[in-house]
């Protein structure tokens, strides 16, 4: 059995009992106006960029309140993939940065699931392929669950179309881990 297989089968489960574990409690991080945190995981970019499509992402995540349900997010990330190119097979660094999105929390305790949109910039470096910058708008949906007073543990994705302009459109997908700290 493949570990897809396995994710698939018990994430929902998962996803269940730590909620289950979250809801209720007394409101604490809602009070807090700003949030930090360290963010990992997967980011697929679609084969039409020519560049591999599978890869890890490390970002760092900022946050500010606009009321208890309205907060505005930022990210500012790194990934490294290869080109497809059997002849230059070269690392291409991408600076992924998402300067601003609006996320709706349905619930603001200790159990924090939400939704958002955003757009996002991929800035590629050492490539020899024709574009530079990708942007693309996004959509997004997660859940923050909290392990103490003003700590959370945050489970993330993100779905857009990254807009080439000298090159044909790519999707791209990441799904990602936080660790979140209320300021």
């Amino acid at each position: 059995m493949s570990w897809m297989r396995v994710l698939i089968k018990w994430a929902p489960a998962a996803l269940l009992c730590l909620g289950l574990l979250g809801v209720g409690g007394e409101a604490q991080a809602q009070y807090k106006n700003g949030q930090i945190g360290f963010e990992g995981g997967y980011f697929l970019m679609g084969s039409k960029t020519l560049l591999k499509e599978h890869s890890f992402l490390l970002s760092l995540r900022g946050a500010y309140k606009g009321t208890d349900n309205w907060w505005f997010t930022a990210r500012a990330g790194v990934s490294f993939r290869g080109e497809q190119s059997a002849i230059s097979n070269r690392t291409v660094v991408i600076f992924n940065l998402m300067p601003v999105d609006a996320r709706y929390y349905f619930l603001t305790d200790n159990l924090r699931p939400f939704v958002g949109v955003g757009s996002v910039f991929n800035f590629l470096f050492n490539q020899t392929i024709e574009s530079s910058v990708f942007w693309g708008p996004q959509i997004e949906a997660g859940v923050e669950f909290r392990l103490r007073r003003d700590m959370f543990l945050g489970f993330e994705v993100d779905a857009g179309w990254a807009l080439v302009f000298e090159g044909p459109d790519a999707p791209f997908v990441t799904a990602t881990t936080q660790l979140l700290f209320f300021l």
